[in-house]
């Protein structure tokens, strides 16, 4: 696995920022905390998913290998009519990566409408980050505003796309839009789809590759241990370590009033499996202690744990079933703030 240091601190600080203004300020602990098994661990996962989906439309060994974030906006516009689908706003940012904090500007000013895509992907890290939007393009609507901010017709790849930075130049200084910089200097957009990239290796990274991201086993693998999830992030370890790949996903609700279902899976090195499984199940407990000094048992009402690919490639697995104080983004909110890699470190 690569290694990425401050440029992925860089992304995620950015992407946890995005999702906290959502957070839910509550103060009332959950008083009974269950760990019998949770439905949503039981289920048998089908072995084609949207996300392992989305994952087939990446290349594999570019910069998604390292960070790989997806979301459904067509999903929770299914929830916006419902007055009590607020809690599920985080959820609306996710796949925007490094954008969650320009999607309210991103129309008027490029044209580009996440919230109005059926699928959002991000991948990679600063400055091979890459975005990509399937679905609800107005394609001319982004030409014609990003030639007045000043791109140029540019031939990227197989496509014909518009460029604000000639190859892999990067200036700090420019802003494209507010909030965005360099993430647009490399754009190509069609009737489908729309995507973005700081340089031009990482734009024919997010518009496919063979092999794929789906053809690795281990994101795979990742992937059906995550189940069907309507926000998901898979990233690779800093630095070689006992645990290979983090996922962290949010279980698609069929209704806002729904409880949220968040779900962790890692990939450890086969060596460390059992001591990674120790540390992961004996920390992610009800009464284990969250940096904020809360036991997890305030934000998860059902915490469950077990290995899905115990007789292949091992993953572990926790399900957390989350009471109505956490974000219901709060796995991904552990990953971002490191506090899932402590978890899962051997003692």
């Amino acid at each position: 696995m690569r290694r990425m240091g401050a440029a992925l601190a860089a992304l995620l600080l950015m992407t946890g920022c995005g999702q906290k203004a959502a957070e839910s300020t509550t103060d009332e602990a959950v008083k009974a905390v269950q760990e019998s098994p949770s439905p949503a661990a039981a289920t048998t996962l089908a072995t084609t998913t949207k996300l392992l989906d989305a994952m087939a439309e990446v290349d594999g060994e570019g910069p998604a290998a390292e960070y790989f974030e997806y979301g459904e906006p067509a999903w929770w516009r299914g929830f916006s009519a419902d007055a009590s689908a607020r809690r599920w706003l985080p959820a609306t940012a996710a796949g925007l990566g490094g954008l969650a904090q320009a999607a309210t500007t991103l129309p008027n000013a490029t044209g580009l409408n996440p919230a109005a895509s059926d699928r959002a992907m991000a991948i990679g890290v600063p400055p091979r980050q890459a975005f990509r939007f399937d679905g609800g393009i107005d394609p001319e609507a982004v030409r014609t505003r990003l030639t007045a901010l000043g791109a140029k017709p540019r031939r990227l790849g197989e496509h014909d796309g518009l460029s604000f930075a000639d190859g892999a130049d990067i200036d700090v200084s420019r802003v494209i839009a507010p909030g965005v910089t360099n993430q647009l200097n490399q754009v190509v957009v069609t009737d489908t789809t729309a995507a973005t990239a700081a340089v031009p290796e990482s734009l024919a990274a997010v518009l496919g590759g063979k092999p794929a991201l789906a053809d690795s086993s281990h994101h795979a693998a990742l992937a059906d241990c995550l189940g069907d999830v309507a926000a998901a992030t898979i990233m690779a370890a800093p630095a070689p370590g006992p645990v290979m790949l983090y996922g962290v996903g949010l279980r698609r609700p069929s209704a806002p009033g729904d409880q949220a279902v968040n779900v962790i899976c890692v990939v450890p090195e086969a060596s460390a499996a059992d001591a990674v499984d120790k540390a992961l199940t004996t920390r992610l407990t009800a009464v284990g202690t969250t940096r904020d000094g809360a036991t997890f048992g305030t934000y998860a009402t059902r915490i469950t744990h077990d290995r899905p690919h115990a007789n292949t490639l091992t993953t572990l697995r926790a399900v957390l079933t989350l009471s109505d104080k956490a974000n219901v983004l709060f796995v991904q909110q552990l990953l971002y703030k490191g506090e899932l890699q402590a978890l899962t470190a051997p003692a």
